[in-house]
């Protein structure tokens, strides 16, 4: 069986993963917000912030690439490509990124 090519599988996965970026975003203002109001707590909050876009970023596709699951039954009968998730998961690492540099973006714009 042949896989997609990562480019391929980046610009195929765009429509389906585009809720990481609007979710990365909400997660960096609020968490890196929070963290500036509570100044006790800041490098808890700040900390678990980036935790929180990292397992974003690197769950599931991140690992699926290192360790990539069966096929499907259906997969191989209709001899369809298997997905790449290496693409996957660079792209949801750029959203992640992109969400956090909008985030960062808002904060400054509206501060």
């Amino acid at each position: 069986m042949e896989a997609r090519s990562v480019v391929a599988e980046m610009f195929i996965g765009m429509p389906t993963h585009f809720w990481v970026l609007p979710v990365a975003g909400l997660v960096a203002f609020y968490g890196l917000t929070l963290s500036a109001r509570f100044r006790s707590r800041a490098t808890l909050l700040q900390a678990s912030t980036y935790l929180l876009l990292v397992a974003l970023a690197v769950l599931p596709n991140g690992l699926y690439a290192l360790v990539p699951p069966a096929p499907d039954p259906d997969v191989l009968l209709n001899h369809a490509p298997l997905p790449n998730y290496a693409g996957r998961f660079y792209l949801d690492a750029f959203y992640v990124f992109s969400g956090w540099a909008l985030s960062k973006v808002v904060k400054l714009k509206f501060s």
